[in-house]
């Protein structure tokens, strides 16, 4: 067998080996549910424009988990609209401060991205509005100021907030907690969290490593065949 029939066969099997592996890459997945709280369950929205969601209470949000006071959603047709995203976005301050939460499972020395968008009450939220995300180990300080740039009453202008954190392999939480007191606070929608793109798994280094040492084995057999 010549030189360029190896060449040709040691490519064959290289690209044979990429399209096993390529499935097994991690992509950008989003791992979060209904982060854009469009899904409001079983909740039935009252005259004023929303729904409130409490701690312990009967009714959730899907994908959530209210574990400290309570928390409104608010239509996108209503006076806190419209909504980044969907039909619905969330006040973190209910009837109270409120802290809402929702776990993930993550991957060893992955990185993740959290992203989501920020206002706050039009309707007389403190100046200013205070709140907290945290994820991974990391803290996102929200800081929502009654200076005209949220906008007003159907006319709420969003702003974007986003950190980064590395998965450890266990179970994490991503916590949104309102630091301000009062019915009234900073308004979150369309969160996410994904997985950063074109990072391999750990079965994936094996396959690779492992289909990289046979594509050696058998064109060092071909060489050997070659010269004998």
């Amino acid at each position: 067998m010549n030189q360029a029939t190896l060449r040709t066969a040691a490519a064959s099997a290289l690209a044979a080996l990429a399209m096993i592996v390529a499935p097994s890459v991690a992509g950008a997945t989003e791992v979060l549910v209904n982060g854009s709280f469009d899904d409001i369950g079983a909740g039935v929205p009252e005259g004023w424009g929303g729904l409130t969601y409490y701690a312990g209470g009967q009714v959730g949000i899907p994908g959530w988990t209210v574990t400290g006071g309570s928390v409104d959603l608010t239509s996108t047709g209503s006076f806190w609209g419209p909504a980044y995203d969907g039909a619905y976005s969330m006040d973190i301050n209910g009837w109270d401060p409120g802290t809402i939460s929702q776990s993930f499972a993550t991957v060893a020395g992955q990185l993740y991205n959290v992203s989501f968008v920020y206002g706050r009450n039009v309707a007389g939220a403190p100046d200013p509005a205070l709140a907290t995300v945290m994820a991974g180990g990391q803290t996102f300080n929200v800081v929502a100021a009654n200076d005209g740039s949220f906008g007003s009453g159907h006319n709420m202008i969003w702003k974007p907030g986003a950190f980064s954190f590395t998965g450890t392999g266990s179970p994490t939480t991503i916590t949104l907690a309102a630091v301000t007191g009062g019915n009234g606070g900073v308004f979150f929608d369309k969160i996410s969290v994904d997985g950063a793109a074109g990072v391999p798994e750990p079965a994936t280094w094996s396959l690779m490593i492992g289909g990289f040492g046979l594509v050696g084995a058998a064109l060092r057999r071909r060489r050997a065949a070659v010269a004998a």
